[in-house]
């Protein structure tokens, strides 16, 4: 080939590449820019994290497998801590400190021919655990659906509560003795709180229970899955101390 021919060729190409490079670069922008009431009508996406201004994180969408564990004060912590959380997919919403302050779960998992499903609407005291939730537990042979209040201290936080769960767990020696019995106290003096209300069905029998500070029911009404209505009054040690209508 002639090479005066062929520098002109190299010329000419180099001409038409910066003459189009510009057109490209609308023809790309044209593409990707939202158009005036363009919408896409699915988005597919494992996880969105939406985030504040200072880029704090505000609230997480997230499937199965990209939820996270629970996060206490911007820590987040294995999702074992959570027992529900595992499998479920749903949204989690964060306060100004990073920490949770409720959220959204379901889960519906089948194998063997056996089944677990789930769901919770929770909302967090602050610096604590949930205080009110919604909740659905069915495993096929057990289910319930109800509506619960805990009372929470606050005076303990929840991220000192973990760290004390975590000491507990850990290698035997005089940090999880201590972690131990400090958990121990905590629940003597009623400091860890405990559920106040539960209003709800349990495998057919429909009741409302109030307990004490500690956590222990102290009346019980309900009509069981044989249609017998009960209104019953306990003391600290669970015993029935008065029943209505009276037993004969």
């Amino acid at each position: 080939m002639d090479p005066q021919k062929l520098e002109r060729e190299v010329r000419l190409l180099k001409a038409y590449a910066l003459a189009s490079s510009p057109a490209l670069a609308v023809l790309l922008a044209g593409a990707f820019r939202p158009r005036q009431g363009q919408r896409s009508a699915v988005l597919k996406v494992e996880r969105i994290n939406v985030v504040e201004p200072d880029v704090r994180l505000a609230l997480v969408i997230a499937n199965a497998e990209r939820m996270p564990g629970p996060v206490v004060d911007g820590r987040e912590l294995p999702r074992e801590l959570s027992s529900g959380r595992i499998g479920s997919a749903g949204m989690l919403f964060f306060n100004a400190r990073g920490a949770e302050m409720g959220g959204l779960t379901f889960r519906g998992v089948e194998s063997g021919g056996a089944y677990s499903a789930g769901g919770i609407l929770a909302f967090d005291q602050f610096r604590q655990d949930q205080v009110v939730a919604i909740q659905y537990a069915d495993g096929g042979g057990a289910r319930s659906a109800s509506l619960s209040v805990w009372d929470r201290s606050a005076d303990v936080s929840v991220g000192e509560l973990v760290e004390l769960m975590l000491a507990s767990r850990g290698d035997a020696g005089p940090a999880r003795d201590s972690a131990t019995r400090r958990l121990g106290a905590l629940q003597a003096s009623g400091t860890l709180g405990g559920n106040r209300i539960f209003l709800g069905s349990r495998n057919r029998t429909a009741a409302l229970r109030i307990n004490d500070t500690a956590g222990r029911t102290r009346i019980r009404m309900f009509v069981d899955s044989a249609n017998v209505a009960r209104l019953e009054f306990l003391d600290e040690t669970g015993r029935v101390i008065q029943t209505l209508p009276e037993r004969n």
